[in-house]
């Protein structure tokens, strides 16, 4: 069996380019309640790579990020097991998937949501040719894609790649001489990207590298060289069944460690604890299920004819551009709804030198004597606009179509844990996993417990407090690995430690059953949040038997004057019951 790999090289002299995702505030699938009150995503940001998996290749779009802002120092360098295929890829496809499978957490008064319990391009490829041993590396491959020029290189050594990459203008390569001979030793030839003369950094754009293959992996160890403390990987998986990691572990999620009632605010803590207790090279899923809930109406391609421009007078480029939704120039910047419309533009439209691009393009018939008609092309442009944005566009959405079935793991990983290269293959017969997840908070007379998806019941100090777990909580629910065949086999199953440690806490937390605090609200208890109450939340009025006399927890409002006075003797009442 073959090993993949895939990308997360990152290098950059004025910074670290780096694969990320925007934040996102769109989510798909439903809750129990679909308008379940104060639900929340948890943060995208972070580096993404999607990958489209068939048994013949493996296909990865992977969106770069420069934060240098100098393009004469933009490098980027990717190691790969053969020589691949590069085309121009669609942010869109990677955003619509980290849309449509975002965690999210949220909880109502009412029914608990009744999720798992615990646990729960074309062309042909060329051949790589057999590397030198010393000396300078081989070019197998060169061309240009997009807003890039690339060139793949094989063979050689660490110093003679870095010279090499140095000489041709591939600036900023990093000092890792050890990591690039470990991958020189293994037959790996190297992809490296640089910006086209002329290109700006706003102009970088995603890219679909494919290359023949059944078992994708990230390159992490090159990543090291500039990735900081907790990194935010994702990868996302196209596929028929479930993708899992066969060389890194995977983890469940302790989800009593979940603060709940700020809806997964602690989100990333609780995965970088989680990662830990598994030796911090582990994995959680975050969705797996159908792709059908990915949104494709905004891969649509109907509308955008790319043979007019092939006659079309150049001043009238940006109004059919305007007309397709495509961008929009406004008094002070212009706005583009895809990201490659300003590579096009300032390629094929160049800004004269002094002005602002809302200046130009906010009125191409106003400075129609200044346009550069010697590089304007009306068939080139129309060329590179179906390669560069239909296309991709129409791939993007056939993958949806053929794919039935999504995957989204997460991880968030510190250089010295990046001592080998996350490999992924495909494990049919798993259950699916939701990514909303709903709790329940339930009021009675002298407590509030947060009933969370799968059964446990925690109780919290006030209405608005997560509490604070003993340390011997463990982050991680169960540590599992996974084989290419075979079950699972777990490493560390903690669901008996986390039921004795929270049933204690309950046991802390809980009142007696003769306490009868509360407040008459049509039957069902309610509880303040510490305005109504005492320092760790609980209430404090009534005696044996319930103020109204009765048994239970059936409470009667009292008078305005009549409060002080009983909320001081049930006080002391309690205090007496706890001294006993």
């Amino acid at each position: 069996m073959r090993t993949e790999w895939l990308l997360a090289a990152s290098v950059g002299a004025a910074g670290v380019v780096c694969l990320g995702a925007d934040e996102a505030q769109a989510c798909g699938g439903t809750f129990c309640d679909s308008a379940l009150p104060g639900q929340q995503s948890v943060d995208q940001t972070g580096e993404t790579i999607l990958f489209a998996l068939d048994g013949d290749f493996v296909e990865a779009h992977v969106q770069i990020e420069y934060d240098g802002g100098d393009a004469t120092q933009f490098a980027w360098i990717v190691p790969l097991p053969q020589v691949p295929e590069i085309e121009v890829g669609s942010w869109r496809l990677v955003q619509n998937v980290l849309d449509a499978t975002v965690p999210v957490y949220g909880f109502q008064e009412g029914e608990v949501c009744r999720d798992a319990p615990p646990g729960g391009g074309g062309g042909g490829f060329l051949e790589s040719p057999d590397g030198g041993a010393g000396g300078p590396p081989s070019v197998v491959a060169q061309d240009v894609v997009g807003a890039f020029e690339y060139v793949v290189l094989q063979g050689g050594t660490a110093a003679s790649l870095m010279a090499w990459l140095e000489d041709n203008d591939y600036v900023g390569v990093p000092e890792a001489p050890e990591i690039f001979d470990e991958y020189i030793t293994e037959g790996h030839v190297f992809v490296a990207f640089k910006l086209r003369h002329g290109a700006h950094v706003e102009d970088i754009h995603p890219v679909v590298i494919r290359y023949p293959g059944d078992e994708p992996c990230i390159p992490i160890r090159l990543t090291r060289v500039a990735a900081r403390e907790d990194m935010d990987i994702r990868a996302i998986f196209l596929g028929d069944v479930r993708v899992m990691p066969i060389n890194y572990k995977h983890v469940l999620l302790n989800r009593v460690r979940l603060d709940w009632v700020n809806r997964g605010a602690n989100y990333g803590e609780l995965v970088s604890m989680a990662m830990d207790e598994a030796g911090g090279r582990a994995f959680l899923t975050e969705y797996a299920g159908t792709s059908r809930s990915v949104a494709t109406d905004n891969l649509a391609t109907d509308h955008l004819d790319a043979s007019v421009f092939g006659d079309l007078h150049p001043v009238q480029v940006v109004d059919t551009l305007t007309g397709w939704g495509l961008m929009q120039c406004f008094e002070l910047s212009c706005s583009y709804a895809h990201e490659l419309v300003p590579s096009l533009l300032h390629e094929f439209l160049p800004v004269p030198a002094g002005m602002e691009d809302h200046t130009f393009y906010g009125c191409l018939s106003c400075n129609a004597p200044i346009i550069d008609y010697d590089t304007w092309d009306g068939s080139a442009f129309s060329q590179a606009f179906r390669e560069r944005i239909v296309d991709p566009l129409d791939h993007a959405r056939e993958l949806l179509e053929m794919w039935p079935y999504v995957t989204r793991l997460y991880t968030r990983i510190s250089p010295h844990e990046m001592l080998s290269d996350p490999m992924f293959g495909e494990t049919p017969n798993l259950p699916d996993v939701a990514h909303r997840h709903g709790a329940e908070r339930n009021d009675d007379c002298c407590r509030v417990t947060m009933r969370l998806p799968g059964g446990r019941e925690v109780l919290m100090p006030t209405r608005s407090t997560w509490p604070q777990l003993p340390a011997e909580m463990p982050w991680a629910e169960r540590i599992e690995e996974f084989q290419p065949v075979g079950p699972p086999v777990t490493m560390v199953d903690n669901t008996a430690l986390i039921d004795t440690l929270l049933a204690a806490h309950n046991a802390q937390e809980g009142c007696s059953e003769d306490d009868t605090d509360g407040w008459d609200d049509g039957g069902r208890g309610s509880r303040g949040d510490g305005a109504d109450g005492d320092s760790d939340g609980h209430g404090t009025s009534g005696g044996s038997g319930g103020l109204d006399g009765g048994s239970g927890c059936g409470c009667r409002s009292l008078p305005a004057r009549e409060h002080a006075p009983l909320l001081l003797l049930a006080v002391a009442a309690v205090a007496r019951r706890r001294r006993s």
